[in-house]
């Protein structure tokens, strides 16, 4: 066998053996990786959860109501607060001093 052929053999062993290093290692911290992004998934998955059981909450037509009067001072529409379609005109040119309906 020649000297040539034996050092190629050499480096060839050489180089396998060094990717076979960063292979394990690249291997390693990729593993690393993925428990992180599957803990972050988890983390987010929770967060979900929650905002699914407040939505759930705060979709509830008592919630609604209470927050509307309390938080927003809404309360149920009083008579006066109702109006006909055909007095509706009149009634904004009264608020307004003129006319902003049809023109």
């Amino acid at each position: 066998m020649s000297k040539r052929a034996f050092y190629f053999g050499l480096f060839v062993v050489a180089v396998l053996i060094f990717s076979l290093y960063r292979a394990k290692y690249g291997a390693r911290d990729s593993a690393e990786e993925i428990a992180q992004i599957e803990a972050e998934i988890l983390l987010e998955e929770e967060r979900r959860l929650e905002l699914l059981a407040e939505l759930s909450h705060r979709s509830r037509q008592e919630w609604l109501e209470e927050y509307a009067r309390y938080e927003l001072g809404m309360g149920p529409p009083k008579a006066d607060q109702y109006v006909r379609l055909q007095s509706l005109e009149a009634r904004i040119q009264g608020a307004n001093g003129e006319s902003t309906l049809g023109e």
